[in-house]
């Protein structure tokens, strides 16, 4: 209903710092990166957490239950952070976590936290952090039933309209049992930009195609960089008896 006299709404100046309850049985430390648990309280990061910002305080709730304690968290700025590896070619780049004090160029399976904006020393990375910036996209492109033996050349399945950072990537069967892979009739997902191979994974008797309605990560990505204007192909290629039925493929990215 539309006002029909002033209302007095809060306002809340700083954003910078705000206060969380702290789950029960936890113990936070000063510096830590903090997740929410399902039941939204603040937490020492797991990796998958939703991340919401950076201990300004140490704070101990081992002996309470939720919400006896509450922490104060920066949730946005830069930060001096540890990031194995840094180098100037880190600069630019999404950053996630997989505790509560590991950084990581991995997205698979870890919180996303920011991006790097400088490099202090080697493995010492400016990392800008913003927690309400939900920034991770997912690309999802459904795969017919190619029967055994049907392949696809090298499909486009995304066009990027802006510099993107590729962080994940996945199949996805949909309902119906993978049959007749093996050693010797392969199935072999490729993934491609213009600046070459993404993700390239076989299946076979060892790496067997995933069961029904369950999803694997296609493994390590190389050239993550995409520029503007570049497409993401998919390639397909099967032996005469491999046969994954439909699929998704799932593409995660910054």
């Amino acid at each position: 209903m539309a006002l029909t006299k002033n209302l007095e709404v809060d306002h809340y100046v700083d954003q910078e710092l705000r206060s969380y309850e702290v789950a029960a049985a936890k113990h936070v430390y000063k510096g830590a990166l903090i997740g929410l648990s399902t039941d939204g309280y603040a937490q020492p990061l797991t990796a998958g957490d939703p991340f919401v910002g950076i201990a300004y305080e140490e704070m101990d709730n081992t002996s309470g239950a939720d919400g006896d304690v509450s922490v104060r968290v920066y949730t946005v700025g830069d930060f001096g952070m540890t990031l194995a590896g840094a180098s100037t070619s880190t600069i630019g780049r999404p950053v996630f976590a997989s505790d509560d004090d590991t950084l990581t160029l991995v997205g698979a399976g870890n919180s996303y936290l920011g991006r790097a904006q400088d490099l202090v020393t080697a493995h010492k990375v400016v990392l800008r952090i913003d927690s309400m910036d939900t920034a991770v996209k997912t690309i999802t492109h459904a795969v017919e039933n190619l029967a055994a033996g049907g392949d696809i050349a090298a499909r486009a399945i995304h066009s990027f309209d802006q510099e993107a950072w590729i962080v994940g990537a996945r199949v996805v069967n949909q309902a119906t049992a993978a049959a007749g892979i093996d050693n010797s009739n392969t199935c072999v997902i490729v993934l491609a930009t213009g600046a070459g191979t993404v993700v390239s994974e076989t299946f076979d008797s060892t790496t067997t195609f995933p069961a029904a309605n369950a999803d694997q990560d296609l493994g390590a990505l190389a050239n993550e960089h995409a520029t503007a204007g570049q497409v993401l192909t998919l390639a397909v290629t099967n032996g005469a008896t491999a046969d994954p039925g439909p699929f998704l493929i799932e593409v995660d990215y910054v």
